[in-house]
C-alpha cells in the first residue's frame, strides 16, 4: 500500500491540479490534430502513401481516445453534483487516464520513424527530426507543470528518433542524434525545475484559500452562536446554493464560491443588540428597522478585501433579503438588479429554515415548503432560479442526512441553539412569511 501511494506521489505530484490539465486538454488535441495533418502533407511523396494514412489512423485513433476520455470526464464533472456535494472527481482516476492517453500521443508521434526510413532526402529528414524535438520542447510549456506527463509524452517521441539518428551510417546525422540527446535532456531540466516551482505556487495557494476559507467559516460561526441559526443549518444551506449554482449552469467556481461565501449571509447579526436579536416576542416596527440593519452591519464586516470569495460573501449579506418583486430590504432591488448571489442564497435560506425544527416551531414538509417556494416565484424568489431548485429538490433534502453525519468533523456539534429573533409560532398550522422566518 505504501509502495502504491508513493508511485501516486510520483506520477501526481499535483493530483489536485488533473482537472485544470482537463480544462485546458481541448487546445492541447486541436495542436495535436493539426500538427499530425501538417506531417502527413510533408511526407506525401516521401513515404508510401500507405504507410502515411496508417501513421494519421494512429494518430486518429489516440485523438479519438483522448476526445472520449475529455468526453467522459466532464459528463461525469457535469453530473456527479446531483449525488454528492463534494463535486470533484477523484484525480488519480482521471489523471490515469490522462497519462495513458499522453503517452500513447508520444508513442505515435515516435512512429514517425517509420516515415523516416522511406525516405532518403536530407532535407525531408531534417524537417521531421526538427519538428519533433520542436514538440518536445513546445511540451515544457503545455505539460512542463507535471513532470510525470512530460517524461511519458517525451521520452516515446524522442527516443526512437535518437536511436534511428545514432544507427544512420553519416556522422552528421551522429551529431544531430548527441545535440538532439544534450537539448532534450535540458528541456527535462527545465521541465523538473518548473514542475517543482508550479507544486510549491499551488500548494501555498491551496494553504492561502484554506486559510480564507476557515476565516470565513468562523466568522460565521461567530453569527451563529448569537442567533437562532443552528451549524447544520448553516451548512445545509450553503451546500444547497453550492448545487442550485451548478444546476443553474454557473460552473464549478462559481458554485464553489457560493458554498464558501453564503454561510455569511447573515454575519452582520453580531452587531445587533442583544434585547431585539434575542427577544422571545414578536419586534415592533422599530425594532424591526434595528433588525433590518443587519445586512449592512454585514457588508460594511466583509467589504474592501481582494479576496473573490470574500467580495462575494459581502454582496451575498448585503442582498440575500432583497426581493424579485422590489419589496425587500435594504435598498429595494428588483428583478435582476439584485445580484446572482443574493438571489440563490434567499431561496436556499428560506426553504431550509422552513424544513427546519426549532424550539419555536415545527419543521414544514418538504412538500408544504416546496409549494411556499413555487408560489414565491416571481414574488420574492427569481422564478428562472425557483424552476432549477424545483429540479434538484432530492439532492437538497437529502442534505439532512449527510450534513448530520458530517457536522462532528466539521465543528458543528456543540452549538447552543437559543430562542428566535422576533417571531412566536405555536403550532405548524401556522402561515408565516419569509419576512418572519428569515428576519
Amino acid at each position: 500500500m505504501i509502495q502504491k501511494m508513493r508511485c501516486r506521489a510520483w506520477l501526481f505530484p499535483l493530483g489536485r491540479q488533473v482537472y485544470r490539465v482537463y480544462d485546458s486538454a481541448t487546445l492541447e488535441l486541436l495542436g495535436h490534430f493539426l500538427g499530425a495533418m501538417l506531417l502527413c502533407a510533408i511526407s506525401v511523396g516521401q513515404a508510401p502513401l500507405i504507410t502515411i494514412v496508417m501513421w494519421g489512423a494512429a494518430q486518429g485513433l489516440v485523438l479519438g481516445l483522448r476526445f472520449m476520455g475529455l468526453q467522459s470526464y466532464r459528463e461525469a464533472q457535469q453530473h456527479l453534483h446531483l449525488r454528492q456535494v463534494e463535486t470533484q472527481l477523484c484525480p488519480y482516476r482521471w489523471g490515469f487516464s490522462y497519462l495513458v492517453g499522453v503517452f500513447l500521443s508520444g508513442l505515435t508521434w515516435g512512429a514517425s520513424v517509420f516515415l523516416l526510413n522511406f525516405s532518403d532526402e536530407p532535407a525531408y529528414h531534417a524537417v521531421l527530426v526538427s519538428g519533433i524535438f520542436v514538440l518536445a520542447g513546445s511540451a515544457v510549456v503545455t505539460l512542463g507543470s507535471i513532470f510525470s506527463l512530460y517524461l511519458l509524452f517525451v521520452l516515446p517521441m524522442v527516443l526512437p528518433v535518437a536511436v534511428w539518428l545514432l544507427l544512420n551510417s553519416d556522422p552528421l546525422y551522429n551529431a544531430m542524434a548527441l545535440a538532439a540527446l544534450i537539448y532534450v535532456f535540458y528541456t527535462f531540466m527545465a521541465a523538473h525545475s518548473l514542475s517543482s516551482s508550479v507544486q510549491t505556487l499551488h500548494d501555498k495557494n491551496q494553504e492561502i484559500l484554506a486559510t480564507q476559507r476557515e476565516i470565513l467559516l468562523r466568522l460565521g460561526r461567530a453569527g451563529e452562536y448569537r442567533d437562532s441559526e443552528t451549524g447544520e443549518h448553516i451548512q445545509r444551506m450553503s451546500k444547497s446554493c453550492q448545487l442550485l449554482a451548478l444546476q443553474a449552469g454557473l460552473g464549478q467556481t462559481f458554485a464553489d464560491k457560493m458554498l464558501y461565501a453564503s454561510p455569511m449571509h447573515d454575519v452582520g447579526k453580531i452587531g445587533i443588540a442583544d434585547h431585539i436579536l434575542l427577544k422571545p416576542g414578536k419586534l415592533s416596527e422599530a425594532e424591526r428597522a434595528v433588525m433590518q440593519t443587519h445586512v449592512l452591519i454585514g457588508k460594511n464586516i466583509l467589504d474592501g478585501h481582494s479576496c473573490e470569495i470574500m467580495q462575494m460573501a459581502s454582496r451575498i449579506a448585503e442582498t440575500h433579503h432583497e426581493r424579485w418583486d422590489g419589496m425587500g430590504y435594504p435598498y429595494g432591488l428588483a428583478g435582476t438588479e439584485i445580484p446572482l448571489e443574493g438571489r440563490i442564497t434567499a431561496i436556499c435560506d428560506v426553504f431550509d429554515a422552513l424544513t427546519s425544527q426549532r424550539p419555536y416551531k415545527s419543521a414544514w414538509s418538504d412538500a408544504r415548503a416546496v409549494a411556499f417556494i413555487r408560489e414565491e416565484a416571481g414574488r420574492h424568489f427569481d422564478p428562472v432560479l425557483v424552476g432549477y431548485f424545483l429540479e434538484i429538490i432530492p439532492a437538497i433534502v437529502a442534505l439532512r442526512e449527510t450534513c448530520s453525519q458530517e457536522r462532528d468533523n466539521l465543528g458543528y456539534g456543540n452549538l447552543t441553539t437559543v430562542h428566535p429573533v422576533g417571531l412566536i409560532v405555536p403550532s405548524d398550522n401556522k402561515i408565516f412569511s419569509t419576512a418572519d422566518v428569515c428576519a
